[in-house]
């Protein structure tokens, strides 16, 4: 395993200065899939499901309802956004207590998931939340324990000017700068460590991207667009993109350096994807590379991600996208990949619908990669029946299903919906 090494910001620029031309990208398309072979995958939250998951006997016990449900492969979150472990880590603390649930850690809790997925035939994933180092709402994490961390977290603008995201109470999770070689040095480490330490099908990278549109406003940050551009940002972040107060609101104006932005801004996650998968291939080919994103490309750009192919042009589409966009499309890197369809009405062709999101899904992604669409069960509350059709809809509209999270099956008694939704497009 490597150890945690810190890098200079003048390092920075030599690590940009690598060519994306010089990366050799996954150029063969995928096969469709038939109906039996497409995923059933069942999410493990581990804060929401911390006490339950506690006990082994309950493990064991939701794997083979998971198993029996017709479910075929599970995910299970390894490192929440407090950016702490739930496993047995060199790198990274053990959570050992959580919102006033205290757990045993004799035993190893992923390795326990692994060993028992493994005996009912489920394929095990684990993810981890790449960029986040801290959940606000507790002040736990890293980045409330130590000072270099909590230096390395990503700074915003907003309405009311710079400021830390620490700071901000009500922000779910503390996000590092993705711009900082360091970060991506220490989650590179710890991905690492993930995959040469436990026999897992995949690793599945989540919050693997930037806070939103407003980071990262660091003086780092605008070193390394400048060095990117090649010159000089005088007016910063005026162009970039600037607050303006229109009668009771506020308005974003684009700057005249804002497609540019963008651009860099989905380089440098596109890098970092590279670098990621680079590393798990080289650790174990078998391993598969993942990610989970949200299905609403048209405004995804906020977070700095780019998952579409490189054949697929988005700056035809859209006025936020410059030419150079499609370099930085990272579906080709990916051998799993899981798109959010976060929506209450399953028919439609547009974007922000359960049909629609995975029809334009698959159109960006051109085979690629498999496309499985995720749903959010929470949506769905006091509707079982249109979430078992969005069940159905993922598997006969994509490549596979993702349900999110199982702690939602449970409480809301959702199991029968699920199977019924899966049954429905099995015999089709």
């Amino acid at each position: 395993m490597k150890t945690f090494q810190i890098i200079s910001i003048g390092t920075l620029f030599l690590l940009l200065s690598v060519s994306c031309s010089n990366r050799t990208d996954r150029s063969d398309k995928v096969e469709p899939l038939s109906m039996e072979e497409k995923p059933k995958i069942l999410w493990f939250d581990a804060t929401a499901n911390f006490e339950r998951f506690s006990y082994q006997d309950s493990i064991t016990y939701y794997l083979e309802k998971t198993k029996d449900a017709g479910f075929t492969d599970v995910v299970v979150c390894a490192r929440p956004v407090s950016g702490d472990a739930l496993y047995k880590s060199e790198i990274l603390d053990e959570i050992t207590h959580w919102r006033g649930v205290d757990r045993d850690i004799d035993w190893d809790y992923l390795d326990y998931f692994i060993t028992e997925s493994k005996r009912l035939g489920l394929n095990i994933y684990a993810s981890m939340n790449v960029f986040s180092g801290g959940h606000n709402y507790v002040n736990e994490g890293v980045v409330f324990r130590d000072e270099e961390f909590a230096d390395m977290t990503t700074l915003l603008y907003e309405q009311n000017g710079f400021v830390d995201i620490k700071d901000i109470d009500n922000k779910y999770s503390v996000f590092f700068n993705p711009v900082n070689p360091d970060v991506q040095e220490y989650v590179l480490d710890i991905l690492e460590e993930l995959t040469v330490s436990y026999d897992l099908d995949g690793v599945i990278l989540d919050r693997a991207r930037f806070d939103g549109i407003g980071s990262d406003f660091s003086e780092l940050s605008k070193l390394a667009f400048e060095e990117y551009i090649g010159e000089e940002v005088s007016n910063f972040p005026g162009d970039i993109y600037d607050w303006i107060r229109v009668e009771d609101k506020w308005e974003r104006v684009n700057g005249r350096l804002f497609n540019k932005w963008i651009e860099w801004r989905a380089k440098v996650i596109y890098d970092f994807f590279a670098d990621a998968r680079d590393l798990v291939k080289s650790l174990d080919p078998e391993t598969k590379f993942g990610t989970y994103t949200g299905a609403w490309y048209p405004t995804y750009y906020n977070e700095g991600v780019n998952w579409a192919s490189q054949d697929y042009d988005a700056s035809a589409d859209f006025t936020w996208a410059t030419e150079e966009y499609s370099n930085y499309g990272y579906a080709g890197l990916l051998d799993i990949y899981m798109t959010g369809v976060y929506y209450d009405r399953v028919q439609g062709d547009d974007w922000y619908s359960v049909q629609g999101g995975l029809k334009n899904a698959k159109r960006i992604v051109k085979d690629d990669v498999h496309v499985s669409g995720g749903l959010f069960v929470e949506i769905y509350k006091n509707d079982p029946e249109t979430f078992s059709q969005a069940v159905e809809a993922c598997l006969t509209q994509s490549d596979g299903l993702m349900i999110f999270d199982i702690v939602h099956l449970i409480d809301y008694g959702y199991w029968d919906a699920a199977i019924e939704g899966i049954n429905r497009a099995m015999n089709r």
